[in-house]
């Protein structure tokens, strides 16, 4: 929810758009990209500066929350795992 919430904020299309793109077969996450540190700190729920375990605690709930198993989506997933990626890099 907390992802969906951002992401309604910051691209108020974006469920239209990846409706689009799953009914054309198309993978991509919403607002695929490069992702900014600030961008990945708003989408793990962190302020800027957080260290490397509570980067990967607020991961790991997020992505318990809105895994495609757990009835998310394989595109919210990706933009949680690379907002990780970019502030571990």
């Amino acid at each position: 929810r907390l992802l969906e919430a951002y992401l309604d904020r910051r691209s108020p299309g974006w469920r239209e758009d990846a409706d689009r793109h799953r009914d054309a077969g198309h993978r991509r996450a919403p607002g695929a990209g490069a992702m900014s540190d600030q961008e990945a700190y708003e989408i793990l729920g962190l302020q800027p500066g957080a260290g490397e375990e509570a980067i990967l605690q607020a991961h790991r709930t997020l992505m318990k929350r809105i895994h495609p198993d757990a009835g998310g989506t394989s595109g919210l997933a990706a933009r949680v795992n690379q907002a990780k990626d970019v502030l571990l890099k």
